[in-house]
């Protein structure tokens, strides 16, 4: 049996090949919403996917009291009260321009807790970026993408259209296989590009020990090739895929190829502990959802945790 947060696509089966209802897993989406333009902007963006799959959508707004401090019980009742009634606006909102199933979910305490909880029943989270700095990652979504063991969409632009260029990052492991799958999965109609990045921090190593400038080029030209015929062996079961090698630090070259190729989604993948509690986020996929200017989707994989 698959891992739940493999179950996009059967890994390394041909597209043609796999299984249908692996073809359709998203399911159900939760939207992880707060009561600003940011809030709904991921609405819209939840929405589009919702109907891209015909799922039921869940839109989530956390009531934290903490928001509240030093309010007395009267003015703490207004304010959740005015609160509530924004959510229901915002619910009222997406209904209107759609035909999928919004359901609205209000508890108050921790957002990321609360919402990496109710995330155990759906298929795709979606959050946004900051409400204070839109190109940045807020701590909420930035602590769904370490906690929930769910796909996660954060949406940093406003939604217009379906997902139309889509950048795979993939290391060539089987885990990074996942970020090629999403890709695919919330964007079927789009094209894609499958990105390795090369590391070359070595080359200066290689100069200081004494070998000529000439002599580390050739080599990391070299490297370039066998990297380009590893990737393309690595796509070869997604017919249509365009791949790319780059070179540099990942999540600044892979962020820069994003930017250069106007991709609107960017995928990665981490590898989570399978029976922990504890899930870990890949340093690469940290860094891209920092970095990209554009949406990014984080497929969580379930794997092992080794204490080190």
């Amino acid at each position: 049996m698959l891992p739940r947060t493999l179950r996009f696509f059967v890994i390394g089966a041909p597209r043609d090949e796999r299984d249908a209802e692996d073809i359709d897993a998203v399911k159900k989406v939760l939207a992880a919403v707060d009561l600003t333009a940011v809030g709904r902007r991921v609405a819209d963006r939840a929405r589009l996917v919702a109907e891209e799959h015909s799922s039921s959508l869940t839109l989530v707004h956390v009531f934290d009291p903490a928001e509240g401090a030093l309010l007395d019980s009267e003015e703490m009742a207004l304010f959740k009260r005015t609160a509530t009634e924004r959510a229901h606006e915002l619910a009222d909102w997406v209904r209107a321009r759609t035909t999928v199933q919004v359901d609205l979910a209000i508890p108050s305490g921790s957002p990321a807790t609360h919402v990496a909880r109710l995330a155990k029943r759906a298929d795709l989270i979606v959050a946004g970026t900051s409400s204070l700095d839109a190109g940045k990652v807020g701590p909420v979504t930035r602590r769904l993408a370490r906690k929930a063991r769910t796909g996660l969409l954060a949406v940093r632009r406003q939604p217009r259209r379906s997902y139309q260029r889509v950048l795979a990052t993939v290391d060539l492991s089987d885990t990074s296989r996942a970020a090629l799958d999403l890709a695919f999965e919330l964007a079927p109609g789009a094209d894609v590009f499958a990105a390795y990045a090369l590391v070359s921090r070595f080359d200066q190593m290689l100069i200081d020990s004494g070998r000529s400038s000439s002599e580390v080029e050739k080599m990391h030209v070299r490297r370039m090739g066998k990297a380009k015929e590893a990737l393309e062996a690595f796509v070869s079961s997604h017919p249509g895929v365009k791949s790319i090698v780059v070179s540099g630090p990942p999540s600044t070259a892979l962020s820069e190829m994003a930017r250069r190729r106007s991709v609107d989604l960017v995928t990665a993948a981490s590898k989570g502990s399978g029976s922990s509690s504890l899930v870990l986020l890949g340093t690469v996929a940290e860094e891209v959802l920092e970095a990209a200017h554009c949406d990014v989707a984080i497929a969580s994989v379930n794997a092992p945790f080794r204490r080190p």
